[in-house]
């Protein structure tokens, strides 16, 4: 980069409220954890597939056979849905990571917010925006936990 290029994006980092780099830091951590889990964990489903909440061989044979939903959850230990969040239950098994790391994935913006949000209530004094930030936090965490949905 030139000189002017970097005294610009100095300038630019310098302006960035220190709440927003909270945030964009949380996340930024947040998907590289995901990221290296989303490497990793499918190796041990498939490395013993038996011990998993849903046997990823009985699985796909059922999805390539024209399964529904419903025949496809028959083959899980429970031998039909066992609701939200079941994998808590089940927090050795392999399976059960994965679905964690989709949870903590899809609830980023929720960790990221929360740290975002009372930064800018105590330190920047931007009341307006952490009432709107736990607000949106507050949203993000009824439906992670299945308060709110589409249905």
């Amino acid at each position: 980069m030139s000189e002017k290029q970097n005294a610009m994006r100095k300038q630019i980092l310098d302006a960035t409220p220190k709440s927003q780099k909270i945030f964009g830091s949380t996340v930024y951590w947040i998907t590289i954890f995901v990221a290296a889990g989303a490497l990793l964990v499918p190796i041990f489903i498939l490395a013993n597939p038996s011990y998993n909440m849903l046997n990823p061989n009985l699985v796909f044979q059922a999805i390539f056979e024209g399964a529904s939903p419903r025949d496809i959850w028959g083959y899980s230990a429970y031998g039909a849905f066992p609701g939200g969040h079941f994998y808590l239950r089940h927090i050795a098994m392999a399976d059960s990571w994965a679905m964690i790391l989709i949870a903590v994935s899809c609830g980023f913006g929720f960790l990221g917010l929360v740290p975002a949000a009372a930064y800018q209530f105590v330190k920047e004094k931007d009341r307006f925006c952490a009432v709107l930030g736990t607000i949106v936090a507050l949203l993000i965490l009824l439906s992670a936990i299945g308060v709110l949905n589409i249905g």
